[in-house]
């Protein structure tokens, strides 16, 4: 076999129609909380019971299966569906390409070993690595634009903006960043189609937009739906991922934890294309389990891996979309642990067809670090590189110099090594493979001591991206703009 296909499958067709019947079950009762009164409204008009004083609706099975009925035709007929989120890996061609994201609060200083709130040149440093990497395919916020660099914190009222303005202006690999409200996504969408070049591309590749979460179990917050329906009405899409806790949001069972985050994907579906039938919906998760030795959620189980694979199986098979997978650890610093987590996790997604994984993310996705994401992007690469199978051809079993080469030969020396060293043999760029045997220079050697020093090198190059100076300009234009308006009325 030349190439191994995906084909991780965990649960029989009888067990997925329990699954998904099960999640009809909830959304009929007890229900879901909608928040947002639009939603409410259109549920209503759709067929729903909608219980207006305690903000519930109850969803008839029919109104879900001919929202999904719908959904489907709309990716029959030729619209893609895009899961724009940075922490998340979905369905992709065979190869590599590894994300930048997280909006994490804290970033790791490897040079001094320390902790701290991301600063404006932590972000620009980070997106420009990205850019820097071929392996890292688009770059969104992986931490948040918290503090200036004079340490004075970012008004709360620019930072999307000011994120995805400095994003413009550093990588041309512009992915997802947070958008909260309609005032803001009119600039968002101004970068954006500075970055893609016109109205039209940025409609067709959208960036500087991200999922929303529901809260389990079972509430879709205000503030979550009227973003989704924003998105939906500027032709965008509307990406909404739940992040179900076993034994905490939801039953202590992986069966259960899966009809529940199933059920609220779905019933916000049907909000969204009840308020605006063209809605470009699309689901992922973010499951955990609750770790009762500490009372915490984790994200790194193998329990929450299956949970995460489980209902993308649903959503892939039964349903026909594209599904988002999670793609947090819990691990604290890079090392051993995160190493088995992240091992173990962009295995199980490879099996299912996922290589967009995103990397560099710690502590339940709080603590970005760049040396462990090119550590990750190692671990990527081995998995990829593992997945391509054994081509068995007559070329390929090299008979001819088997018997040139002769009993007791070697074929070191032979053209056809020299021709296919590259080919066929991958050279890791971190990992130790030379002879070694000294434990002063091994230690020189560790992975992510290695990985430091590539960090630094490509960090201090010369010729790392910056936009030019037309799209500078109008990047500053936009950034004023919008201080002007969003700040308005501000002491």
């Amino acid at each position: 076999m030349s190439q191994s296909q995906p084909s991780m499958a965990l649960f029989a067709p009888e067990e997925l129609q329990h699954l998904h019947e099960t999640s009809l079950q909830i959304l009929e009762d007890p229900g879901m909380r909608i928040q947002s009164r639009r939603l409410r409204g259109a549920l209503g008009q759709a067929g729903a019971e909608v219980d207006e004083p305690h903000q519930v609706v109850r969803f008839p099975a029919r109104l879900v299966e001919d929202t999904l009925a719908g959904m489907r035709s709309q990716v029959l007929g030729g619209t893609p569906q895009l899961v724009l989120n940075g922490v998340v890996a979905s369905r992709s061609p065979r190869g590599m390409g590894v994300k930048f994201g997280g909006a994490c609060i804290e970033v790791l200083d490897w040079q001094v070993q320390g902790v701290r709130a991301p600063t404006r040149s932590d972000l620009a440093r980070l997106v420009q690595l990205g850019e820097a990497l071929p392996e890292v395919v688009t770059v969104g916020n992986p931490v948040m634009y918290l503090r200036e660099d004079d340490g004075c914190s970012v008004d709360p009222r620019l930072q999307r903006v000011k994120t995805a303005a400095l994003i413009a202006q550093f990588t041309t690999k512009a992915g997802s960043t947070e958008v909260w409200n309609a005032a803001e996504l009119k600039y968002l969408m101004e970068l954006g189609e500075i970055v893609r070049g016109s109205r039209e591309a940025y409609l067709a590749n959208p960036c500087f937009i991200t999922a929303k979460e529901t809260i389990a179990p079972l509430i879709l917050d205000e503030a979550a739906g009227d973003v989704l329906l924003l998105l939906a009405e500027n032709h965008l899409p509307c990406t909404i991922i739940p992040m179900p806790i076993t034994g905490g949001s939801s039953p202590l069972t992986l069966a259960s934890n899966i009809a529940l985050g199933n059920a609220e994907i779905l019933g916000t579906f049907c909000a969204l294309r009840a308020a605006c039938p063209s809605a470009n919906c699309v689901g992922g998760i973010i499951s955990g389990v609750l770790d009762m030795r500490f009372g915490a959620a984790v994200f790194g189980a193998p329990e929450a891996v299956l949970q995460d694979i489980g209902l993308a199986q649903i959503q892939e098979t039964l349903y026909g979309f594209d599904f988002g997978i999670g793609g947090y650890t819990d691990a604290k610093l890079p090392g051993e642990q995160i190493a088995i987590e992240a091992m173990g996790r962009f295995l199980f997604l490879a099996q299912t067809g996922r290589f967009n994984v995103p990397v560099g993310l710690l502590n339940g996705g709080k603590r970005f670090s760049a040396e462990q994401a090119l550590v990750e992007i190692e671990i990527e690469r081995w998995i990829v590189e593992s997945g391509k199978g054994i081509e068995v051809t007559a070329d390929t079993l090299c008979l001819e110099q088997i018997r040139r080469v002769g009993i007791g030969g070697h074929s070191m020396q032979e053209e056809h090594t020299i021709q296919n060293m590259r080919k066929n043999i991958w050279y890791p760029q971190l990992m130790d493979r030379s002879l070694g045997g000294e434990i002063d220079r091994d230690r020189a050697s560790d992975m992510l001591e290695t990985a430091a020093r590539k960090v630094r090198e490509v960090s201090s190059r010369a010729n790392l991206y910056e936009a030019d100076t037309t799209q500078t300009r109008a990047i500053e234009q936009i950034l004023r703009a919008a201080e002007q308006e969003l700040t308005a009325g501000a002491e």
